[in-house]
């Protein structure tokens, strides 16, 4: 697991607390850091709640998020692009 991951990790599970603790709302932190619509959903509670905090945790979260998708398209361009026909060597013809 890398550093963003955690990062992401850590402030979902100190969202998961706040919440149960100030509206005694339970949330799936698997789920938060999953499907996008779950996510939205949550922080838009955490915004809507009134804490401070879970308004600064989420803002954290949207930032950590953000940081792990730039990271992982970064990483997806600097893989080689797998062929699915390998390319015919000169003076060869294709299936020969």
């Amino acid at each position: 697991m890398d550093d963003t991951t955690q990062h992401r990790l850590r402030i979902a599970h100190r969202i998961h607390d706040l919440l149960l603790h100030e509206l005694g709302e339970d949330m799936d932190v698997s789920l938060l850091l999953g499907p996008p619509e779950y996510a939205r959903a949550v922080l838009s509670l955490c915004r809507a709640c009134g804490s401070t905090e879970l308004v600064r945790l989420s803002e954290q979260f949207v930032q950590a998020s953000d940081a792990q998708d730039r990271a992982e398209r970064h990483a997806q361009l600097r893989l080689p692009a797998t062929a699915a026909v390998a390319p015919t060597p000169p003076g060869r013809r294709a299936g020969a």
